[in-house]
């Protein structure tokens, strides 16, 4: 795991659902951890580092910001989904335009946000990605 990488929550339900948030503003990192406290969350400060991590663990969900410096979160996005193309990207953006979108959809994006977001939407979010990784998942 990158140096800087941070473990936040241990999984909801006894159900393994991680998530890697990508921001390079280390608030809304935390914010973001909060918010989905009960999630196993994992956060990192910049693209390079979720890339990194994205080739050596798995994660059921990444919510990335898309603009950030050296490495992106369209590059973010095709880097989790060539990992595995069952995960979840929510693409949050402070430059919201119909090109970014028509690009992350292009790419394969669950959805996207534009910041400032409400904490409902982001729950919401991640709670259908929840019960849909639930129905696809075998019963263990």
């Amino acid at each position: 795991m990158p140096a800087t990488a941070e473990k936040h929550q241990t999984g909801k339900n006894g159900t393994r659902y991680a998530i890697l948030i990508v921001d390079d503003e280390p608030s809304l990192c935390d914010i973001l951890a909060q918010i989905l406290d009960g999630y196993e969350v994992t956060t990192v400060k910049n693209g390079i580092e979720a890339v990194e991590l994205l080739g050596c663990d798995q994660f059921q969900m990444v919510i990335t910001d898309l603009m950030m410096p050296m490495v992106d979160g369209f590059s973010v996005l095709v880097t989790a989904k060539k990992a595995n193309p069952k995960t979840d990207v929510l693409v949050l953006t402070g430059y919201p335009s119909l090109e970014n979108e028509r690009r992350c959809r292009a790419l394969g994006c669950t959805d996207i946000l534009a910041k400032p977001f409400a904490v409902t939407a982001i729950r919401s979010r991640v709670e259908d990605c929840l019960r849909r990784y639930q129905r696809l998942s075998p019963a263990e």
